[in-house]
């Protein structure tokens, strides 16, 4: 990720708007945002941070506190960043939620929520919040934490980082090399022995429990021998044996007491039916004493029911009177039923009249409204007669205009992109300049090294084929008094070769950039040859700087013009849509006027029919009324309804008088003969000595009783020890697989948790973590020698400081100077510093290797006033060093040397009216 362009509205310290074209400080290389103290420097990368994750760099700034406090009420809190990831460009705009007061004048506070808008080079833009963190999480690659620890480095992050203890660290490799799975393992491991151990122990007490729960009779031989195992003093299996034992014997007594019982329940049987009989013939007895004093009090009640009969039957007359006068109101209720309608038929007339005269006076009304209404419209529709003519004649002003402004904007384009092609240009020749002198250099270092070579060909000769006594192969000489000699770094000639090939193949490179830089320079000419044909064509003689400056003020000029003329031409098609609607609008008003005089005259036709209909209804409701005797059809009604009760109680009294009567003599002739049939079931049946069978039954009652409560302890103890046996013999086997499960198990969760005995206590995910760690303290010592002249090496302490504490992830440094290893806490603040910087790279260059994210931005905020100047400038070194390969790196910093180092700067400055500036100086 490299950022482009930075916009700031009232965030931080920036009261107003403040824009930063990042792309002008390159692709690669070192920048200095530097200024005064409290200006706004860290908040640079903060809104960095923010546009990209929705907070800020730092752990110790919040979303809400980035509202400016310097900034206006209707100045907008927002941060746009631009950015280029993996060759595409991509904008990101955001909010955070603070508080303004209402806009217009009002009184009050008003919560802006926060807001976010990711635009995508291939897809639609994101606006929601949870869909941008996504957006730029999957893009990146990197969440929030990453990023921070990989890519922003925030002050006092540093420090953090190196001081950390094994658990601190624990927590943030976790995060970056997302180890929670092995600590999930950890845990998982841990807990299954634990409930490994808890269904063992549960186990085992399930047995002492069921064995607590054997019954067993105290005149059993075998009871002194269960207490010994409820206590646990005996081996499970022995006290298996001895309740089998027991179920045994108490089986054998549950057949002996299923025979006493049988032999009991057949003699109370007997005793039973003899008191059956007894109680029988007592209680017909009684039963025949009742009947004939029921019988007696019957007779009398007869007598009574025939004098109210009697009483009954003499209102028969009353009845015929009250059934003459219910048919003459029956001939009557006809009459009442012509006067209903009579009365509803005048009701009805009324209000049509009443409605009749209601539509005349609307109908009129209308009319008079309408009249109006469509004079004031045809005068409308007059002044709206030439609308259409003068739309076209906008639309085609439209046209001139945007056809002009597309064709500036055209040419501000090519004007760009000839600025783009000449930089490229300047690129490429400064490539073939490179490669030009390094292919001299190569070509001077091959000459030097072949001149060399052949000046060497004596001495090889002399060393290899110079023989005393013989002709000498060069100038046939027999005495050599002083052979030549080959010099101590003379080269070979395969290193003759290897120069030659290095100069040849630094030859074709050169070749190449020449190409190629002829190539940028052509598509250069090609580009500015034709743009200014098109300056000509649309501004005249004009040098190029000039053309777009110009041709960007026409276009902004030529947009205001666009603008206005949409305004009437939308205008235009209003009085257009307007015309068409009058057009259909007022032959409808026109039809409605001639609906309502129709209405009008039908209304008055109704009237007239309506006023005839009233007089005479009200006549023929007079003379029905003289007839009637009552005020209406409900009043006969009820008067009928009255007459008809009363009757209806006079004969219902007469039916029950006879219904009483008749029941009366039935139930007397019923009692007589019950009494009969009773007096004959006394003279049948003997009597017997109750007494005697009563104390029979209780005898053999309480011997069954007693059979039966030892059947029950008897049953009681087969059951529980039955089920006690079964449940023993099941959970001792269980018990068995538990104790082996625990013994593996158990190692296997000390293991992982770290917590083996006589061993260093290392979890797993710690172990797993070390790997990292590992690496991180290699790469960090390679930044690290160079910052300390090769004095200190980071290196992870194997050991804790005792068996009993967590480690593998302490940290101390070796001191090459002294031979001493001790730990990083005894550093001074600038070796501190020197060693917390070597880590965080380290850490951010093992992040990008295990999750292959490329980072091509660094952000450095630490304060490199604590360092003297050879370790400033063992630190600078460091950090260039990180520029290689198109890295750009950001650093923080007011030291006076790193201002005159790093030419690319941001400067950020405070301003006299509150909030600061910042500006890019290259």
């Amino acid at each position: 990720m490299r950022p482009l362009k930075l916009k700031l509205s009232a965030f931080g310290p920036y009261a107003g708007v403040v824009e930063l074209d990042l792309n002008t400080l390159g692709a690669s290389g070192l920048y200095l945002i530097t200024g005064d103290t409290g200006a706004g420097k860290t908040t640079i990368f903060d809104a960095i941070s923010f546009a990209l994750y929705g907070e800020p760099s730092g752990s110790n700034r919040e979303p809400g506190m980035l509202r400016s406090k310097y900034a206006g009420e209707s100045t907008p809190t927002e941060v746009e960043l631009t950015f280029l990831h993996a060759g595409k460009e991509y904008t990101v705009r955001r909010s955070p939620a603070y508080q303004r007061r209402k806009a217009k004048g009002g009184e009050g506070i008003v919560v802006q929520n926060p807001k976010a808008e990711l635009i995508l080079p291939d897809r639609a833009p994101v606006t929601k919040l949870t869909e941008v963190n996504a957006a730029i999480q999957e893009i990146l690659g990197l969440s929030r934490e990453q990023f921070s620890q990989v890519t922003m480095i925030a002050q006092g992050d540093f420090l953090k980082l190196l001081l950390a203890g094994t658990k601190e660290r624990q927590e943030i490799f976790r995060g970056i090399f997302k180890t929670d799975r092995y600590e999930a393992l950890q845990k998982r491991l841990s807990q299954d022995a634990k409930d490994v151990e808890n269904r063992w122990r549960e186990t085992k007490n399930s047995i002492g429990q069921y064995i607590a729960g054997i019954l067993c009779p105290e005149e059993s031989a075998h009871c002194q021998q269960f207490r010994q195992g409820k206590a646990g003093m005996l081996p499970v299996e022995e006290v298996v044996s001895l309740l089998e034992t027991i179920l045994a014997e108490d089986r054998t007594e549950q057949g002996v007491l299923e025979d006493r019982l049988a032999q009991t329940d057949a003699a109370l049987e007997k005793v039973i039916s003899l008191l059956t009989i007894g109680e029988a013939n007592q209680k017909t007895k009684r039963d025949l004493e009742k009947a004939e004093a029921e019988q007696e009090k019957t007779s009398r009640m007869l007598e009574e029911k025939l004098a109210a009969l009697e009483a009954e039957q003499a209102k028969r007359p009353q009845q015929e009177a009250l059934r003459e006068k219910i048919t003459a109101i029956d001939l009557s209720l006809p009459d009442y039923d012509q006067l209903t309608k009579l009365q509803e038929s005048l009701l009805s007339s009324e209000k049509d009249l009443e409605k009749a005269n209601s539509a005349s006076m609307s109908a009129a009304e209308q009319m008079k409204a309408l009249a109006g209404e469509i004079t004031e419209l045809q005068a409308e529709r007059k002044t709206l007669e030439n609308t259409g003519a003068e739309k076209e004649k906008l639309l085609r002003q439209k046209q001139e205009h945007t056809d002009r402004k597309e064709a500036l904007g055209l040419l501000i384009d090519h004007i760009d992109k000839l600025s783009r092609q000449q930089a490229a240009l300047a690129q490429a020749q400064q490539k073939y300049l490179q490669a030009d002198i390094e292919s001299n250099r190569l070509r001077q270092e091959y000459d030097s090294k072949n001149r060399a070579f052949l000046d060497e060909q004596a001495g090889i000769i002399a060393a290899t084929r110079l023989v005393p006594g013989a002709p000498c192969p060069v100038c046939g000489s027999l005495d050599h008094p002083q052979p030549a000699r080959i010099t101590e770094n003379a080269p070979t000639e395969s290193e003759v070769k290897k120069a030659q090939k290095n100069y040849e193949t630094a030859g074709k490179v050169t070749e190449k950039a020449s190409a190629d830089a002829a190539k940028e320079k052509g598509k250069a000419a090609e580009l500015e040859e034709r743009i200014h044909g098109e300056i000509q064509k649309l501004l005249g003689e004009t040098g190029i700087p000039e053309a777009r400056s110009i041709a960007r003020t026409q276009s902004d000029d030529l947009a205001e013009r666009i603008l206005r003329l949409d305004v009437q031409i939308r205008q235009a098609e209003a009085g257009q849509r307007r015309k068409d609607m009058l057009d259909r609008l007022i032959p409808d008003k026109e039809a409605q006027r001639s609906k309502l005089e129709a209405q009008l005259t039908a209304a008055k036709e109704k009237i007239a029919s309506a006023t005839a209909s009233i007089q005479s209804g009200r006549e023929q409701v007079a003379n029905l009324r003289k007839k009637l005797a009552f005020e209406n059809k409900s009043a006969a009604v009820r008067q009928r309804n009255t007459l008809e009760i009363t009757g209806k109680a006079l004969q219902t009294a007469l039916e029950n008088a006879e219904k009483a009567y008749a029941s009366c003599k039935e139930s007397l002739a019923a009692l007589a003969a019950k009494v009969a049939q009773l007096r004959m079931q006394t003279e049948e049946h003997a009597d017997v000595d109750m007494s005697a069978l009563e104390a029979q039954r209780a005898a053999l009652d309480t011997q069954k009783s007693e059979i039966l409560k030892k059947q029950k302890t008897v049953h009681t103890r087969i059951s529980t020890n039955t089920v006690s046996l079964k449940n023993i013999q099941s959970r001792s086997a269980v018990l068995a697989e538990l104790e082996e499960k625990q013994k593996w198990l158990g190692a296997l969760a000390d293991t992982a948790g770290g917590n083996v005995r006589g061993k260093s206590r290392i979890m797993l995910e710690t172990y797993i973590q070390t790997t990292y760690f590992d690496r991180i303290a290699a790469r960090a010592n390679v930044r690290l020698m160079k910052m300390t002249g090769g004095q200190y090496d980071l290196k992870r302490r194997e050991t804790a400081d005792n068996k009993r504490s967590l480690g593998g992830l302490e940290l101390d440094v070796i001191d090459h100077y002294n031979g001493t290893e001790r730990s990083v806490k005894s550093l001074s603040g600038g070796e501190s510093f020197k060693a917390s910087l070597a880590l965080a790279l380290g850490l951010s260059d093992e992040v990008q290797m295990s999750s292959g994210v490329r980072v091509d931005t660094l952000f450095v905020d630490e304060g490199f006033g604590s360092l003297d100047p050879e370790s400033l400038n063992q630190a600078y070194r460091a950090l260039a060093d990180l520029t290689e390969g198109n890295r750009l790196v950001g650093i923080i910093s007011h030291v006076a040397e790193l201002k005159e180092r790093i030419d690319k700067q941001i400067v950020v400055t405070k301003e006299k009216s509150g909030g600061s500036k910042a500006e890019i100086i290259c």
